[in-house]
């Protein structure tokens, strides 16, 4: 099967591919109703319905990627479902029929082969048969059981009748569709909160089933809404949709997270893939639905993290439990696991799209309103400020997810899935450098906003962009530049360590053996800076280092890096540190003469040397190393900081603008084991505080070089980054 990049369409792929290797049986053009089913010995009962979602998520996988193998696969279903119905369409049950025909009527307009529009056509006229007017009106639920009217005989029939005055135009249809849903509103939804009763008059008493409480009832009334008011432009059908999700959040999902119910196996199974179904289309009309999108997401985080196999993308019908490795899974349940990943990754691809445009940011972000949108700001001459916006937010929490979502509205780019290095990004300039090393601190903020959050967007964001990176630097994560390497193996290392995902570490580790290879003898030893120039050291192709070989150490208990961690460490304090002060010289041998750049002061530096100085005290327990840590520390507030201020100075643009972001997060490691260095935290707050008064803009979410001073435009992306990590590191503080 064809993949196609980003985080849920390829976990969409994923579940494709163990639908396809699982249940597929080619000898009977179905699928097996579960798996394992040892020669097709499951197959007892032909469960109709299952075939015509199975159909669904054919038709999901085809207009997502344009594989012709769904288009096969549809054949082969279309054809293996009319076999096993004796040659024609029609059953005894109008939901069932209802599903069918609405697959169906997809597959037509997804392929356009107009034996998937007679099916459905065929289908909607026997459908119609089930009205009557027992019970004030209504489609039966059964042919032998005209009585019963249920919502998964009504909603869908709404939706169907809908979608097919829409394709073709039909007045009927519309009446139709009108008709079922006014009496489905009427009789079946709860007037007081808008949640779905299942059906009435199942026992022939008239007695509605209120205790029955199901996902899919609340998802096909949702979808009937959406789609009226889509034909109609009616907005009351907008605010039905709305009130009966907020219903079913409340009545059904959990409290903490929003996650779904366990509503068991056979049939049940299906029922919140339904609800995910239709909730999407819903998410796609609304004007604001970013909290709807979110809670879609985290119900499939927690599916893909919790909810699937271990050796694959098999899941059971409880999204929070894994299945054992001899459970029996069952279509049902895997047919809705997969509609929750195909629905997560449209949603995915359209807030891609949405990163072009002005509306589509506003929306993608939740927020209504031209101050929230990417091209509120002018983009004046390269010299002028920006207006100040006003002061909204109340905590640090609330300032880093301005930035983190700035992050993406005004630098993330929806071709390449990494930043853009410009805001605007027209001021970059035709062919210039690739800033490999900036991106890797992107990873690195992502995992400042999951550790500070739980949020699963940012574990989302997090997966998406790191392998965006992966592909856009040729398919791997190696560099002619070890420091480079080494930040991007930190912030792989710490994703690792963030979420439980072995790809992470496994990508780290393959970098730490590239990485090794910059030793060598040129100065005395140490870690070269780039590979074709061994003979230069430098603090920032060590001091990393020395953190990535410490803490791996602490991850894996492998003696080996324990033992890199301690050699490079020394090699840099024994060549680049001020004995007498404990400052962080940069580098040495830089134009072949042994020269040691005494005059290159720069707070990263201090900042990467004192990091592993905590990561050594943390390896040995040897308290000399945090000595040498707190020392730096010293030493570079004494040097680089305002005395008055403590302000950290502006170091300009460029690679330049990363370095005070890189110094703060290293100081915030030195918190952590020494809380009483309260000189430390005083100056991070201090900075912190002011750039939040003085140096950012708060509506464009966007951050100067010089903390002091409003920004200019064009901002470039690494002294974006500094802001960011100066405001994660407060929100820590802050707690």
């Amino acid at each position: 099967m064809i993949t196609v990049s980003g985080i849920w369409t390829k976990r969409a792929d994923e579940a494709q591919r163990a639908l396809e290797r699982h249940f597929w049986n080619d000898s009977i053009r179905m699928y097996n109703i579960e798996t394992p089913c040892p020669n097709g010995a499951c197959n007892t009962i032909f469960h109709y319905w299952w075939m015509a979602h199975a159909a669904d998520v054919l038709v999901d996988g085809y207009v997502r990627t344009a594989d012709p193998l769904y288009a096969e696969r549809l054949e082969q279903l279309y054809e293996g479902v009319l076999r096993r119905n004796d040659g024609e369409w029609p059953n005894e049950l109008y939901d069932d029929m209802e599903w069918m025909a609405l697959a169906w009527l997809r597959a037509y307009e997804a392929t356009g082969l107009e034996k998937y529009k007679q099916a459905a056509l065929t289908l909607w006229e026997d459908i119609q048969t089930g009205w009557n007017d027992i019970q004030g009106g209504g489609i039966a639920w059964h042919k032998e059981q005209l009585g019963y009217k249920n919502t998964p005989a009504n909603a869908p029939a709404v939706i169907l009748a809908a979608r097919l005055h829409r394709a073709f135009g039909n007045p009927a249809d519309l009446e139709w569709a009108r008709k079922i849903y006014a009496w489905q509103k009427n009789a079946l939804v709860d007037p007081a909160t808008g949640f779905v009763w299942d059906g009435m008059n199942r026992t022939g008493d008239g007695a509605i089933d209120k205790d029955w409480k199901f996902t899919y009832c609340q998802g096909v009334f949702i979808g009937a809404a959406i789609e009226l008011f889509r034909v109609t432009g009616d907005s009351a059908y907008l605010e039905d949709s709305k009130r009966t999700f907020q219903a079913m959040r409340v009545e059904l999902a959990d409290s903490a997270e929003g996650i779904l119910p366990d509503e068991g196996g056979g049939d049940a199974g299906l029922f919140k893939g339904i609800l995910i179904r239709y909730a999407t289309e819903a998410i796609q009309v609304w004007p604001e639905a970013a909290e709807a999108a979110g809670w879609l997401t985290r119900n499939a985080s927690v599916l893909w993290e919790q909810g699937k196999t271990a050796d694959g993308a098999l899941f059971g019908t409880n999204w929070k439990s894994r299945p054992t490795s001899d459970a029996i899974i069952q279509l049902s349940s895997q047919l809705s696991g997969v509609m929750l990943l195909e629905c997560a990754a449209v949603l995915e691809q359209s807030a891609e799209q949405a990163w072009g445009s002005d509306e589509g940011d506003s929306r993608a972000n939740g927020q209504g309103g031209a101050a929230n949108s990417r091209h509120q700001v002018d983009a004046p001459g390269d010299g002028d400020h920006v207006q100040r916006g006003r002061n909204s937010a109340t905590n640090w929490d609330e300032r880093a997810d301005l930035l983190q979502e700035a992050m993406y509205r005004n630098y993330g780019n929806p071709d390449s899935g990494i930043m853009d290095q410009w805001f605007p990004r027209e001021h970059a300039a035709a062919g210039e450098n690739f800033y490999y090393w900036w991106q890797a601190h992107v990873l690195d903020v992502l995992v400042d906003a999951y550790k500070r959050t739980g949020k699963p967007v940012y574990a989302d964001r997090m997966e998406a962009f790191s392998r965006s990176l992966y592909k856009y630097n040729g398919h791997t994560f190696t560099h002619n530049y070890y420091d480079d390497m080494e930040w991007t193996a930190l912030a792989l290392l710490r994703a690792h360590q963030a979420t439980g995902s072995e790809w992470y570490k496994e990508q780290a580790l393959a970098l730490w053996e590239d990485i090794k290879t910059a030793w060598n003898d040129h100065c005395g030893g140490g870690m070269a800076w780039k590979k074709d120039q061994l003979d230069y050291k430098n603090t920032p192709a060590n001091a990393p280092a020395a953190i990535l070989a410490a803490r791996l150490y602490l991850l894996e208990r492998n003696e080996e890096d324990l033992n890199w961690a301690k050699r490079i460490y020394e090699w840099n304090k024994s060549r680049l540190v001020d004995p007498s002060t404990g400052f962080v010289w940069d580098g040495m041998n830089r134009l072949g003469d042994g020269e040691i750049d005494y005059d290159w002061k720069f707070t990263y530096c201090q900042g990467v040397f004192l990091g592993a100085g905590v990561e050594l005290y943390r390896c040995t327990g040897d308290k000399s190393y945090l000595e040498d840590a707190k020392r730096t520390s010293d030493a570079c507030m004494l040097e680089l900081c305002d005395p008055e201020t403590l302000l950290l100075p502006d170091e300009g643009i460029d690679d330049t603008g990363l370095f005070k972001g890189i110094l703060i997060r290293y100081l915030l490691v030195l918190l952590e084991e020494v809380p009483e260095e309260a000189a430390v935290r005083r100056m991070i707050q201090c900075n912190a505080e002011t750039l939040w008064e003085k140096g950012m803009l708060e509506d464009a979410g966007l951050c100067g070089p010089a903390w002091d001073a409003l920004p200019t435009l064009p901002v470039q992306l690494s002294v974006q980054l500094s802001g960011m990590m100066l405001a994660e590191a407060a929100a820590v503080l802050s707690k």
